[in-house]
């Protein structure tokens, strides 16, 4: 992959939305998607956590193909929407700043990114 600015911002945007999961994983994200289904704590943790594995394996696979990079930005800014309507849930931790850069750059790096390449 060139570094070119298109590239770049595209980096931006996984990088972004990798941290902001592994923060996800910090704040005990899975108890959102979990929370009407009744397995205990540990093992919607260690479902949520292995799930990670498949998106990380999407990025390495497909990161060049412009189809894929399209839906990640589109998904990254929906993904920034998601969390502000819902960030007065209880089972949504993401209340501080460190989270939001990650939640917020992921979204800006995303429509930047789309920008380039659209245009």
């Amino acid at each position: 992959m060139a570094l070119t600015l298109s590239n770049l911002l595209f980096l931006g945007a996984i990088v972004c939305i990798c941290q902001h999961e592994l923060d996800a994983i910090n704040e005990g994200e899975w108890r959102f998607f979990f929370q009407h289904i009744s397995v205990s704590d540990k093992t919607a943790y260690r479902i949520f956590t292995a799930l990670h594995v498949l998106m990380f394996a999407a990025f390495f696979l497909w990161y060049p193909l412009q189809l894929f990079q399209i839906f990640v930005d589109v998904f990254l800014i929906f993904h920034a929407g998601l969390h502000y309507a819902l960030r007065n849930n209880p089972h949504i931790g993401f209340d501080n700043a460190f989270s939001w850069v990650w939640i917020l750059g992921g979204a800006v790096f995303g429509g930047l990114h789309l920008l380039t390449i659209l245009m």
